[in-house]
């Protein structure tokens, strides 16, 4: 594929500066992660104004360069710009933690296309009227786990749910049953210990949690409670 162009829809997860004027910019794809030089990016009269950010969803043309390198931008078109995110700070955070974890996990290849649509759903609830944040945190991570081959063992009768091996969590059975299916409950205590089990599980298997979930955390779980949900 090297030396080809090549064209493909992507989702925006990451945009640092490259010079003065350039951008790097990595993509998720249907084929996986992929990055490109945008160069020119914040000239005044670029081409590429206002056509690419985060959390867009873009159809993208580049030229291909071998494996592991920056390859280079050549056309860029939204398809999605999700401009209901930029009026709502919790759900835009929380759309930052949807990427950082299709960062983290997602593979590249085949399988990535689940992934593409995962992030491409998700993005896409958080931006309807009033989304129920913790609700879609918590269905997220659940959905990545499965994918991951990662799904919790779960045994709401007996409120319970297995980590690797032997181990498990005890929780309630109201949790457990909301681990089952988090649109089933409205705002009580069981959705944010639901919350806080399936972060164990997370940090048990994945080995960390990242820093944008701590963050979604504290400035949505006060928010819902009150029923004040921007």
């Amino acid at each position: 594929m090297a030396g080809e162009t090549a064209k493909t829809e992507a989702i925006c997860l990451r945009i640092v500066p490259w010079s003065r004027t350039s951008h790097i910019v990595t993509w998720f794809t249907p084929s996986g992660r992929l990055s490109t030089v945008v160069k020119g990016a914040v000239r005044p009269k670029s081409f590429f104004l206002g056509q690419y950010d985060l959390n867009y969803t873009c159809e993208i043309v580049y030229y291909a360069r071998a494996k592991g390198e920056l390859h280079a931008l050549r056309d860029c078109v939204p398809v999605e710009m999700r401009e209901a995110l930029r009026t709502n700070y919790r759900a835009l955070l929380l759309a930052e933690h949807f990427r950082r974890a299709v960062y983290d996990i997602a593979p590249s290849g085949p399988d990535a296309a689940d992934w593409f649509d995962l992030l491409s759903r998700y993005l896409a609830r958080l931006c309807e009227p009033s989304p129920r944040l913790l609700a879609e945190l918590l269905a997220f991570e659940l959905d990545a786990l499965r994918l991951a081959g990662l799904d919790p063992e779960m045994d709401a009768e007996n409120g319970v749910f297995a980590l690797r091996g032997e181990r498990s969590i005890p929780v309630s059975k109201d949790v457990a049953r909301c681990l089952r299916n988090p649109y089933l409950v409205n705002y009580s205590e069981t959705l944010p210990d639901a919350v806080r089990a399936i972060g164990v599980f997370w940090a048990f298997h994945l080995e960390s949690v990242p820093e944008t979930r701590r963050a979604v955390l504290q400035a949505i779980s006060t928010t819902e409670k009150r029923g004040t949900q921007e």
